[in-house]
């Protein structure tokens, strides 16, 4: 367990975290101190883990002091705690402070408890994620379509869930403006969501991202539309692509879930992205609109041998012989998925991607293949 250090000017509260995390096996707290300049001499001499951090001190800016001694030990983890009753610039100041976890009033023995076990799983998670200064390197996969109704969202859920299981620290980003799909897909109610950055205009950056970011138990971050409508006009093709470069500076992948392709979010993913899967199905309406969005893309510049196309519920108009859905495409075809209607609709229901449960599934062993050569930057697989 993390040695805890306590900067507050109520002497009281270190009794409150005494009895809340007294029955924490463990737990110790190291020290406290009342102002700012006290906490900034004593507390790196101690070396805590976690550093709960009034704001409002009486000495000292809050979040200043974290900076302070952020420096002085850069693997500890800072809680801001508030006095409640603060305005939207100052949980903007927390987001671009880098701060995950705060503790707000009333502090009673449960909620410090909570926030205490919390930090303690976020400390060991986000210990080792890169700094803003991070190379950038992070490559971008947006998955696409010419219509809905495709199953896209499935696919690019469970190619997230493919790349975890080949080593890849990965975000997915629902830019699909569609209210919803995630949190039922993933079954998760994530404390922020697109709106958020969205709101945040061109000033978000990777820092700020990063905590925008929910974690999910299957391994990847992810950034969801809320579960309502909500107004997504302002998230426009620049704002779109200054999302995606702070994607990249913090995620070695970022699958995309697009939407309709006249958006600009969806044109901007395109753009950025250094591979596209495109998806359709097999019917003739369909693949005439994917040859259109081909020629689309090409003319904006993506590589041909950029752009994978899926074909899904592949045994679904078998008329069309492959050869001839190549024909009308006039592009190389990667991969047929099967039709898995009833375990898909299970999946969407219950919150759990086929990937996890049914990992044996022809469906499941398609996209692990697909996650594998992506995981490899598709180098040395040629399309099949």
């Amino acid at each position: 367990m993390a040695g805890v250090y306590l900067v507050h000017q109520d002497a009281q509260l270190s009794k409150v975290f005494q009895d809340a995390l007294g029955s924490v096996s463990g737990f110790k707290l190291l020290g406290q101190a009342l102002t700012g300049n006290e906490a900034a001499t004593k507390a790196p001499g101690l070396k805590p883990e976690i550093v709960f951090v009034q704001l409002a001190l009486p000495d000292t800016e809050g979040l200043d002091l974290i900076g302070t001694l952020r420096k002085k030990n850069p693997g500890c983890y800072f809680v801001p705690v508030l006095q409640g009753g603060e305005g939207g610039e100052i949980w903007q100041k927390i987001l671009h402070s880098n701060l995950r976890d705060v503790l707000v009033p009333p502090l009673s023995a449960a909620t410090v408890q909570n926030i205490y076990k919390q930090a303690e799983t976020n400390r060991g998670l986000f210990a080792d994620m890169p700094s803003d200064g991070a190379s950038g390197s992070g490559y971008i996969v947006a998955i696409a379509s010419p219509r809905g109704g495709v199953g896209k969202t499935v696919f690019a859920v469970n190619l997230a869930l493919g790349l975890v299981h080949h080593g890849a620290q990965t975000t997915l980003l629902d830019f699909s403006m569609s209210a919803g799909d995630f949190f039922t897909m993933l079954d998760q109610v994530p404390r922020h969501t697109m709106a958020d950055a969205i709101g945040q205009g061109l000033g978000l950056d990777s820092g700020l991202l990063r905590n925008l970011l929910a974690d999910h138990a299957l391994g990847f971050r992810f950034l969801a539309c809320p579960n309502d409508d909500f107004d997504f006009y302002g998230f426009d093709f620049d704002q779109a692509k200054n999302l995606l470069k702070a994607a990249r500076e913090i995620s070695d992948y970022v699958v995309v879930d697009t939407g309709a392709y006249d958006m600009p979010m969806t044109a901007a993913a395109v753009e950025e992205a250094d591979l596209v899967f495109l998806l359709g199905t097999r019917d003739l309406a369909r693949l005439m609109a994917m040859q259109r969005l081909i020629k689309s893309f090409t003319s904006r510049g993506l590589a041909p041998e950029k752009i994978k196309i899926i074909i899904n519920n592949a045994e679904v108009g078998s008329e069309i012989s492959e050869a001839e859905i190549e024909e009308v495409l006039g592009h190389q075809v990667t991969a047929y998925l099967p039709s898995v209607g009833a375990d898909t609709a299970f999946s969407i229901n219950s919150g759990k991607p086929l990937m996890q449960t049914h990992a044996d599934h022809p469906f499941s062993a398609v996209v692990d293949k697909l996650a594998e050569y992506t995981a490899q930057r598709w180098d040395d697989n040629p399309a099949s």
